[in-house]
């Protein structure tokens, strides 16, 4: 699918950042559905089958309203390869999530455009390189020792809580260099109002709202950040990122300014843990619902005979791969994409506008019966190199994203899972209720809504 783009028309000082978003669209099909909120309900309650239900009225191309932000949804494999890949750079990041994710974290990696962010990604390159996962790994592994230890005889665990903060407090000593308890409370608690507040209906900052308190959230981990930052520039023998990124240069031989630092941080550290949490849960549900499952990836666990995982180890671990892969099909954490539009061009015949906001229904994709066997049937051997189900085309299955803005932590996400994942087969056993099927929330991440309560049976590895 080539996406054909109309030739610059702009002046010298043109700005695409500055430009409001194109909501003229009468000549596509479908509504923008209710006022204020469009398809707000039905995004919340069944994303899915929302996107089947455009798809199959409208076509793949169509208007959309999500929350009152309009544009078109295109549910088309080979048009959403071509945006991803975007090779004319037409497609922007900082735009499309500007009144979401933007207002939050705003400055953050994924929200930067183009050879801005082919710049700075390339400097967060070394913070995700073998050298630096190898030292991850071993801090990561006691703090989870720690948390999964101290879950034993707890009789109404969550599991979705407890993970959370187990996460935050790997992340917050990688990327921060913090480990305390009262420091890891202070992050925890701050994110959980910032998230809560993001899907707030009521997006202004009055006293009571949920918006109002999250806003307080985000200034209080800013600042927190922002009290670091001094002495992390002057003693460069720390291993977290926030000492890595107070010391780094850019290519003019400047340092990054204080503000620079604290958004990448402040993304940084929801990245590193929201997502990799979500992903934990759906996980741990679905090896609790398929216990023929569990005990496959535990046994194993029991062969490798550690408490820990080694980097070498972590190769050498397909059905864990396939698993988390299998979760991610499901549950993804990103169901959907967007970008917008900089400059008119014509995509499947269809002329569409400057500034249009685009969203990329990936999980439209990721149950479709023409492209997996089973689609409803959680089966990670979709996976293996026998079947490779999700290969049928490039762009089918793309948890991480894809193009310039693939995720550059998926390789970290992988570790935590499996280091996790690792420690807590080794330890328990766990179960749900019999004919467990919670009501599962997808925005801002997809977990069940009861936090995935489980009974948790103390095991020890056999001698």
């Amino acid at each position: 699918m080539k996406i054909n783009i109309s030739p610059d028309t702009f002046p010298p000082d043109y700005d695409y950042k500055v430009q409001p978003d194109n909501t003229q669209l009468a000549h596509f099909p479908g509504t923008f559905g209710l006022p204020v909120i469009g398809h707000g309900y039905a995004i919340v309650t069944d994303l899915r089958g929302l996107c089947q239900r455009l798809d199959k009225d409208y076509g793949p191309i169509s208007k959309f309203n999500m929350f009152g932000s309009k544009g078109l949804i295109i549910a088309d494999l080979d048009i959403q390869q071509a945006i991803f890949l975007d090779k004319d750079k037409n497609f922007s990041n900082e735009k499309a999530f500007e009144n979401t994710l933007g207002r939050f974290f705003s400055g953050g990696l994924l929200l930067i455009d183009f050879d801005e962010h082919k710049t700075q990604r390339r400097i967060f390159q070394t913070a995700f390189k073998n050298d630096a996962m190898k030292t991850y790994i071993s801090q990561m592994n006691v703090i989870m020792d720690k948390h999964i230890q101290h879950w034993q005889g707890d009789n109404s665990f969550r599991f979705y809580p407890q993970i959370k903060k187990c996460l935050l407090s790997t992340s917050a000593k990688i990327f921060i260099g913090e480990e305390e308890e009262a420091q890891v409370q202070f992050l925890n608690k701050n994110f959980v109002d910032m998230f809560d507040g993001m899907v707030g209906l009521i997006q202004m900052e009055i006293p009571g709202t949920k918006w109002h308190k999250a806003k307080r959230a985000l200034r209080n981990l800013r600042s927190h950040y922002q009290s670091l930052i001094p002495a992390r520039r002057e003693d460069n023998t720390g291993t977290d990122f926030l000492t890595y990124l107070s010391q780094e240069t850019k290519e003019d031989g400047g340092v990054f300014s204080d503000d620079e630092i604290v958004d990448h941080i402040n993304f940084l550290l929801m990245a590193a843990h929201d997502t990799t949490t979500s992903a934990l849960t759906n996980i741990v549900m679905e090896l609790a619902k398929n216990p023929q499952w569990q005990e496959r990836l535990r046994q194993q666990a029991f062969v490798l005979d550690k408490p820990f995982l080694d980097y070498s180890d972590l190769e050498n671990m397909p059905d864990f791969d396939h698993v988390m892969l299998e979760a991610q099909r499901l549950y993804p954490s990103v169901p959907i994409s967007w970008r917008r539009s900089i400059r008119d061009c014509d995509i499947d015949g269809q002329h569409i506008p400057a500034n249009t906001t685009i969203w990329s229904p990936m999980l439209l994709h990721y149950r479709d019966e023409k492209w997996w066997s089973n689609p409803d049937q959680f089966d990670p051997d979709r996976f293996s190199a026998e079947r490779c189900e999700h290969k049928k085309h490039k762009f089918l299955f793309v948890p991480f994203g894809g193009g310039a803005h693939k995720c550059i932590g998926m390789h970290f996400a992988n570790i935590q899972v499996k280091c996790f994942l690792h420690q807590f087969l080794r330890n328990y056993r766990f179960t749900v209720a019999e004919n467990y099927q919670p009501r599962l929330m997808i925005i801002p991440m997809p977990k069940p809504m009861d936090n995935l309560p489980l009974k948790l049976e103390r095991i020890f590895p056999p001698n």
